[in-house]
């Protein structure tokens, strides 16, 4: 190819500097593009193989119509050649075609339309006989628009009128309209026994288009390895479900569980062992839970659980008896692959179905972080069962909503020997959303009234300019990240960098019922050599 743009590719098109293509590669791209898949080319194999069967009864019945015509007008012999080879020879011969061509469906439908000419040929030569030329064109006209719709029939009919035109200057132009008694018999098979056969093969074709679409349909909602519900498919079932818990106010309780350690599954063991574990976790899932419970693969080794009309205490229940099956029945022969589990059960206070996500993934990442091989349960005091530990924990009650942590008890028990006078904190629920925070925090911030959540609280500071200093071209991106450290390091500290110029040691914690943020004293820059933290503040 040409490094430069020649003259002629101004009137191609193309612009300047692109080389012209090689007609050869173009050429092959396109017998490519037309080229059927082979499912295409067994789908169309499957249409001609069933006009096949149609071709040959019609036409056969059909040259018994013909024939009656033929005696009633005592038609020379020489003259059933050409019906006789149409309707013995040519559905063997359309068959043969179709078979060899690349699209057999379009090849039968030029094979149809094949048929609507010589069709009209043999019309002139039974003198337009009225029974059987309607016959004629009215089964005619019916496979076709089976093989092709109407646009297929129009042409059809186009031939059809061109082959009688055709049959008229060889045979000369004879008009019969009155049909004996024993050609009216002739017809009566072909008009009984054709649309039967039309109909059958449509009833067994709408058949197999319903098993496709109900084979297609379970693939779209389905993980192709587990064999469990796909993340889309199951998020549309916890939606529906939190739109339950709305109108009927019905317990329900979300679960996030990942199998631990799988990237060292596959380095070690390789993927197929990683694919083994998916399925036979797959299969746990099915073998403890109930028929009800609904399970999904959110991604990778992650997966989600829907567990309507149950509490947390009876998840736990459930959550332990499936950790208890996975140490019974290994997921891999000869080495023990355990999971971990983050329930959040459905309140008042979950604002929205993302959030109710959020929830049970911020209790699978504590799980994670507390050793794995537990459950942790949104509300609980002690958050989690012991790693390796097959026996429950009772759930306590639960402070995740706005109103309990504003209660100056329950802060005052969460901020036990801490000195925060005049030092501002926040606390935070684990949707993120701000629960209560002191003056100082407030003013540091500069937290509008309307602010309710973190995310508000930093899209605020970055929009005007105030509280933390924040160095980022996309604060979306920086709230992600700082959510993605939040949880993945419950317990973090470092140097805050403020807007006005003055530094902050800030030490930050989670716990089940949320997260508090603490600004424990102001402090100097940090030297030269340390990189500053004002473009991960908080994150």
């Amino acid at each position: 190819m040409p490094a430069h743009c020649p003259p002629t590719a101004w009137s191609s098109g193309l612009p300047p500097g692109m080389p012209m293509p090689d007609p050869e590669a173009v050429q092959t791209m396109a017998t490519v593009t037309r080229d059927p898949s082979p499912e295409a080319l067994q789908n169309h194999l499957g249409f001609a193989r069933r006009s096949y069967l149609s071709r040959m009864v019609g036409l056969a019945l059909g040259f018994v119509m013909t024939a009656a015509v033929f005696i009633q007008n005592a038609t020379p012999a020489w003259m059933w050649i050409g019906p006789a080879l149409h309707c013995f020879v040519g559905p063997h011969v359309a068959w043969w075609l179709a078979r060899r061509a690349t699209n057999p469906r379009e090849a039968e439908r030029r094979n149809l339309l094949a048929d609507h000419f010589l069709g009209g040929v043999w019309m002139a030569l039974m003198q337009l006989n009225l029974l059987p030329s309607v016959l004629a064109v009215s089964l005619l006209s019916m496979d076709t628009m089976a093989g092709g719709g109407v646009s297929l029939v129009v042409r059809g009919l186009v031939l059809q009128a061109l082959g009688i035109a055709l049959g008229v200057v060889l045979f000369g132009l004879h008009i019969q309209l009155d049909a004996a008694r024993w050609t009216v018999l002739a017809c009566l098979p072909l008009l009984v026994c054709q649309p039967i056969l039309i109909s059958h093969i449509a009833r067994k074709a709408i058949h197999r288009l319903k098993q496709q679409s109900l084979a297609l349909e379970h693939q779209s909602q389905h993980d192709g390895l587990s064999g469990l519900y796909n993340r889309s498919h199951w998020e549309q079932l916890v939606r529906a479900e939190f739109a339950r818990f709305r109108r009927q106010g019905q317990p329900a309780v979300l679960v996030m569980a990942d199998l631990d350690h799988f990237k060292r599954i596959n380095d070690l063991h390789g993927h197929a062992a990683g694919d083994q574990a998916i399925c036979r976790f797959a299969a746990a899932l099915n073998r403890v839970l109930r028929e009800t419970d609904v399970c999904g693969r959110y991604g990778g080794e992650e997966f989600g659980v829907l567990l309507p009309m149950t509490s947390a205490d009876a998840a736990r229940d459930v959550l332990d008896r499936l950790r208890r099956d996975l140490h019974a029945q290994q997921l891999l022969d000869g080495a023990l692959v355990t999971a971990s589990f983050g329930v959040a059960e459905l309140t008042a206070d979950v604002p929205n179905v993302e959030a109710w996500l959020r929830l049970a993934d911020q209790m699978l990442y504590r799980a994670k972080h507390r050793g794995r091989d537990c459950v942790v349960v949104l509300g609980e005091e002690g958050g989690a069962t012991q790693p390796g530990a097959l026996v429950p924990t009772f759930a306590r009650s639960s402070y995740s909503t706005p109103a309990l942590l504003t209660d100056p008890l329950r802060v005052s028990q969460l901020l036990t020997g801490l000195d925060i006078s005049e030092a501002p904190f926040a606390l935070f629920d684990p949707s993120d959303r701000l629960a209560t925070a002191n003056p100082a925090f407030l003013k540091l911030f500069a937290v509008p009234p309307d602010a309710l959540n973190f995310r508000d609280i930093i899209r605020n500071s970055y929009l005007h300019q105030v509280g933390p200093r924040i160095a980022t071209d996309d604060i979306e991106a920086w709230l992600r990240a700082a959510d993605g450290k939040r949880r993945s390091q419950p317990q973090r500290n470092f140097l805050v960098d403020m807007v006005d110029g003055r530094w902050f040691h800030l030490f930050e914690t989670s716990y089940s019922d949320g997260w508090l943020m603490l600004l424990l004293f102001e402090t100097h820059p940090p030297a030269a050599n340390v990189q500053p933290v004002a473009a991960t503040v908080l994150g």
